[in-house]
This record gives C-alpha cells, structure tokens and sequence, in this order.
C-alpha cells in the first residue's frame, strides 16, 4: 500500500549506514509494512521513534503556524 501524499514541502536527508541495518531496513520492506524501500522503512522508524519521544515526553512538541503556505515553527 503506497503512504499518503504529503501536503507540504519536503526535504532531503542522507543518511549513511551499515551494511547490517541496510540489510535489516530491506528486510522490513519484504513485511510490506514499512514501505517499499529501504529508504521508506528508515523513514517510517524515523517518524515512529519521534512520535513516541513525543508521547513519552523525551521530545518536546512544537506548534506549527502556515504562512503563505510554508509550514513554520511558531
């Protein structure tokens, strides 16, 4: 199942890993839960994990404002 289109802007971010976490991230796809890449697993335990520290607290959450339709730290 293809995620949702994102309605905002986004932005690119390289990461670099081990050949052991790429395997595992692959692995992930193959459940067809965590997207259809690795590059779509990573980000779906990305913004799991900020979710929960959200929830937990360890993160504090930031309000948003649109302006002139860019979203921004208010």
């Amino acid at each position: 199942m293809a995620r949702p289109s994102n309605t905002f802007d986004s932005s690119s971010l390289t990461i670099a890993v081990t050949p052991q976490v790429r395997q595992y991230l692959e692995d992930l796809t193959l459940k067809g839960t965590f997207g259809g890449s690795p590059a779509e697993a990573a980000r779906a335990i990305l913004n799991n994990a900020i979710e929960s520290m959200l929830n937990s607290g360890a993160l504090e959450r930031r309000k948003w404002v649109l302006n002139n339709g860019q979203l921004t730290p208010a």
